[in-house]
């Protein structure tokens, strides 16, 4: 990957948490005309420093999913089987997200469920399996978003 520089790396940060800002927006927060700062971004986009724009509904609008992460714990000496089950899980449409972490899990999920009773559901149907040796639930009651700036 090439060079990213203090300027590329704020404006990463700013475009992190919110990817429609302009290039005059982007301009005043970092010191370089619009004119660099969309060249830098699409820089960033050709490089693949940003993989992809998303956008993130509103709860309003989904009918108030409940939002979990998931810490899955694998069954150890079966490195073979951890990439098939990632796949797995990749395909539930309630998964937003799978992290490979350290520590006691091998893997965070950030799941999207109608509710408590679909969640334990899908507990039920995907994570009492050989692979996977256990997990714990944190069930998110609100979400923070930081502040462009």
């Amino acid at each position: 990957m090439d060079h990213l520089d203090e300027f590329d790396r704020h404006l990463l940060n700013l475009l992190s948490i919110d990817s429609r800002q302009t290039g005059k927006q982007l301009a005043e927060k970092i010191g370089l005309s619009p004119a660099a700062c969309l060249r830098r971004v699409q820089r960033l986009r050709d490089i693949g420093a940003i993989e992809k724009e998303v956008a993130i509904v509103s709860p309003k609008v989904t009918g108030g999913l409940v939002t979990l992460l998931v810490m899955l714990e694998l069954a150890r000496g079966q490195p073979d089987l951890t990439d098939g089950l990632r796949r797995k899980l990749l395909k539930l449409p309630q998964v937003k997200k799978i992290y490979h972490v350290t520590g006691n899990a091998d893997f965070v999920m950030i799941l999207e469920c109608a509710s408590m009773e679909a969640y334990a559901n899908l507990t039920e149907a995907h994570f009492y399996v050989d692979e996977i040796k256990g997990f714990d639930t944190i069930v998110v009651l609100r979400s923070y978003d930081p502040e462009p700036g």
